[in-house]
């Protein structure tokens, strides 16, 4: 079994569980998704460069061309639920819920991304047509957010059915 230790204010806190590990991941990911670029576009010789929060040319990262905070606040909002998730461990039916909750909000950050590629087109040029979208590595953190909530939720519930058998037995 693995066993981590974490100190946290006077309190010692044992992560048994790999699903934490995916947890963990999620935020990290999270925290990543936040520096790195999301996608790229070229457009009449001009580069642009989408994070999380904004459009920016990438010769000059203070002018920004289209802003898309939605995107950037979804992610803090999966990372706080997530963290919320990995301190509820004694209530599993609730981590369920939560990462329920948690897959439906890195679904809509990914429709929020791509409803931000078209406003990011239209701000870019005035024929739509004559951007190219390029995927960077930020696009596939949301993917990757997505596989490892789904991971922690089926550890999950083959911890409570673990539990609900040992209950009967007793």
């Amino acid at each position: 079994m693995l066993n981590i230790l974490i100190f946290d204010e006077n309190k010692l806190i044992m992560i048994q569980r790999v699903q934490t590990l995916f947890l963990i991941g999620v935020i990290l990911l999270g925290v990543l998704f936040s520096f790195v670029p999301v996608l790229g576009f070229t457009a009449y010789e001009a580069t642009y460069v989408m994070s999380a929060y904004k459009v920016v040319l990438s010769k000059d990262v203070t002018s920004v061309v289209s802003g898309n905070m939605g995107v950037g606040v979804l992610e803090g909002v999966i990372m706080i639920v997530t963290l919320i998730v990995i301190f509820l461990y004694k209530n599993r039916q609730l981590q369920m819920k939560l990462l329920k909750l948690n897959i439906l909000l890195i679904t809509l950050q990914v429709v929020a991304l791509m409803m931000y590629v078209d406003v990011a087109k239209a701000a870019i040029g005035p024929n739509e047509n004559d951007v190219l979208v390029g995927f960077e590595i930020g696009c596939f953190i949301p993917v990757l957010s997505l596989l490892l909530t789904y991971l922690a939720i089926r550890f999950i519930k083959k911890d409570d059915k673990l539990v609900r058998a040992a209950d009967r037995l007793r």
